[in-house]
């Protein structure tokens, strides 16, 4: 009848893996790259900020350097031809439909300047101003005189300012080109497409440049594919390094290079099952779903080491090895709970791995590891230290980490994660000088019933932003509302009635006069819909919701937008990620006592409430030791630390409960030994790396690993096993 369930047990196993294969293979899910969408939730508000991150991580910044103007504009010319057009291109506008539109309504349009003047019957400092235009020899004309006198549609059109995305300046006796590309929506979408084109892109920069031109690249997408290659060399490097170290382990342990193999599958088996659940739950897989899950899964190592070190008596195990399960997806079902979809992933994809990993020990491995032999199985020796030395170890490390977590401060600057290398560094500022940007960006949220409330809505918060000199770009600046164009009109009338006689009758007939003060403007308004401007996508998010872009610092822009503060909203791309980012960590540093205390009642309920304490503190210990480490070197914690503090929960509480119930067993404690040892070295290893975020994990990972390893010798004493069987 066992044996009848355990086959029952394995086939319902393989088949689920089949169907979840099968529903992922038709249904396939796209990995997410962008960490702001990790640590948001759907709100509107939140998407929003989602897709504006978006935008301006999509932007390439080029910077054409010389001495020599015309080496400039060769450079430029050949960078430009061989740019792959399938993949970049620039903000150029094609500005011919958009001036037809404005010709065709051209006497409802009047930039606010203008429309000030007249509205203060300022006539004459508006008529010196078109004389300015009308005899300026670079000037542009849009309309004959005879149709726009005051030229008021051309001084319209150039109060917009550079659409072109190419700006051109001169500093030090150098000539300057700046090129602002976007990426393809498309490429974006795929990272390693992307990655690709970023490499076609940084070989043609250094191809062109020479020592007449310098060319400078910089962006976010620069700094993902820089730091993506360097990190994903050095990960490679240290995969290598860790397997070695894990094979030699296994050959000087148990003499057997076989094992290997199923432990290999098992891994392998977990994450693929974790891709699969993810996938059928998900809309998308978040990258740092991989990195904090993919890790966890290293803990199914130790059940593989248990059953191989234990002779492949899985009886011997098997409470150690449920109790292990069981703990720890209790506590990262915790994560679950959270409204924050990351937590969600990493809950889901780890649940799913360890629960694979240990179907596989438990239904498999006696029927396929049954002919792996091992020869020997090296004994090691622990000398146990007296109780005296053990406290007054386990003191210290309290203290330490009692000072550091009076010295720990909190840093949730997504930024702060990555170092960019000094190249990189220098574009980035270069850029940021002669655009004179400082890529603190601002954005003012509208929303209202439909289109024709927006643009009121925004000519409103705009008249607010002009009355504190700020800057900003708008929808209603590229077409004003059916409001703002009738009031227009009566401006024109009002200003050809009171100047259009002396002022243009040096220059145009009085039959041409006489016809432009009897005009009758079109019924017709120029609308978002008759527009059909491409860049207006760029302002509209929905029918019901736009979005302005202001320069200026975010307390000027909130002292402006008092009145309106209760009906508009605004966002600061850095403050506000950084804000986000805040909440991610604030909600994971909440979720962590319960899933302690759930933990607890878990092994309470199995062990006594004594021995559950005892289980539990070397784990909470090394993980508070970790942290108390990172306040003492000054560096802030972080959300990727807190998140950690889940991971070295879920490692050591096995080291824990192996040791409590078979703590009196050499092969126990060695399987704990090498399961540590494994873990350690590769995030050690990782704690080596360029890449600032992957370095911080590896650093807290290898410390809470090794101080709870070393608790756990310290805590749990030599009698825990006999105490356990008595119960």
């Amino acid at each position: 009848m066992k044996k009848q369930l355990i086959n029952i047990a394995r086939i319902a196993f393989i088949a689920a893996i089949f169907v979840l294969s099968a529903v992922v293979f038709f249904n396939p899910k796209p990995s997410e790259t962008n960490i702001l969408k990790a640590v948001l939730t759907n709100s509107t508000t939140d998407t929003i900020l989602v897709d504006l991150s978006k935008r301006q991580s999509n932007k390439i910044n080029v910077v054409f350097e010389s001495e020599d103007y015309e080496k400039l504009d060769d450079a430029f010319k050949n960078f430009f031809e061989k740019l792959d057009k399938n993949a970049f291109y620039t903000d150029n506008t094609d500005v011919a439909p958009m001036l037809e539109a404005y010709k065709k309504y051209r006497g409802g349009l009047l930039s606010q300047h203008s429309a000030n003047l007249i509205k203060t019957n300022q006539y004459e400092a508006l008529k010196q101003e078109a004389y300015e235009r009308l005899y300026n020899p670079m000037g542009l004309t849009l309309l004959p005189l005879d149709k726009d006198p005051f030229l008021l549609l051309t001084d319209y059109v150039m109060s917009f300012g550079s659409a072109s995305g190419i700006q051109e300046t001169e500093k030090d006796d150098k000539y300057y080109r700046l090129v602002q590309f976007n990426i393809k929506k498309e490429l974006a979408l795929s990272p390693t497409l992307l990655n690709e084109r970023m490499k076609e892109l940084a070989a043609l920069k250094d191809a062109v440049s020479g020592e007449d031109v310098k060319i400078y690249i910089a962006g976010a997408p620069v700094h993902t594919y820089y730091a993506s290659s360097k990190s994903m060399t050095e990960i490679n490097l240290i995969c290598v390094l860790s397997s070695l170290f894990i094979i030699l382990l296994c050959k000087f342990y148990f003499n057997s290079f076989k094992i290997l193999i199923p432990i290999g599958a098992s891994l392998a088996l977990a994450m693929y099952t974790g891709y699969l659940t993810t996938s059928v739950f998900f809309d998308s897989i978040h990258i740092l779903t991989f990195v904090f899950a993919s890790t966890l899964i290293g803990i199914c190592v130790d059940y593989c080491l248990h059953y191989f070190a234990h002779n492949r008596d899985l009886k011997l195990i098997m409470p150690s090895l449920t109790q292990s399960l069981l703990t720890t997806v209790c506590a990262f079902f915790v994560l679950l709970l959270s409204n924050i979809e990351l937590l969600k992933q990493i809950s889901t994809y780890t649940i799913t791995g360890l629960v694979t990993v240990y179907l596989t020990v438990v239904l498999f491995y006696p029927l396929l590891c049954k002919n792996i032999n091992l020869s020997y199985l090296r004994e090691f020796k622990f000398r146990a230290l007296g109780i005296k030395y053990r406290y007054l170890i386990v003191a210290a490390m309290v203290v330490i980490a009692a000072a550091g977590m009076f010295n720990l401060k909190f840093n949730d600057d997504i930024k702060d994660m990555y170092v960019p290398p000094k190249s990189l560094a220098m574009a980035e500022k270069l850029y940021a000088q002669l655009s004179q940007t400082d890529f603190n960006l601002n954005f003012i949220i509208t929303t209202a019933p439909d289109k024709q409330k927006l643009l009121e809505k925004e000519e409103n918060t705009g008249a607010l932003l002009r009355e504190k000199n700020i800057e900003y770009y708008a929808l209603s600046r590229f077409v004003p509302s059916i409001k703002q164009q009738t009031e227009n009109r009566e401006l024109i009338k009002k200003l050809y009635k009171n100047s259009l006689k002396p002022y243009a009758s040096a220059f145009l007939p009085q039959k041409s006069i006489d016809a432009l003060l009897k005009e009758q403007p079109p019924e017709e308004f120029l609308t978002l819909e008759n527009s059909n401007f491409k860049m207006l996508k760029d302002f509209l998010y929905n029918d019901n919701t736009s979005v302005m872009v202001v320069n200026g610092e975010m307390k000027t822009i909130k002292q402006a937008l008092e009145p309106e503060k209760d009906s508009i909203t605004v966002i600061n791309l850095k403050n506000d990620i950084s804000q986000k980012v805040g909440s991610c960590r604030k909600v994971c540093l909440i979720l962590f006592a319960p899933a302690i205390l759930l933990l607890y009642v878990i092994l309470a309920f199995i062990y006594r409430p004594v021995n559950a304490f005892k289980i539990i503190l070397p784990s909470f210990l090394g993980a508070i030791f970790s942290i108390g480490l990172i306040g003492l070197s000054g560096k802030g914690l972080n959300l990727f630390h807190v998140l950690a503090l889940f991971l070295i929960i879920g490692f050591t509480m096995d080291y824990s409960i192996f040791r409590f119930n078979g703590s009196n067993s050499s092969n126990s404690k060695a399987a704990v030994l090498i399961s540590c040892a494994t873990s350690v070295f590769s995030f050690f290893l990782l704690s080596m790396t360029s890449f600032k975020l992957i370095s911080s994990l590896g650093f807290i990972l290898w410390v809470g690993l090794l101080s709870s390893y070393i608790l756990s010798l310290l805590l749990i004493s030599k009698d825990s096993a006999e105490q356990t069987q008595r119960q």
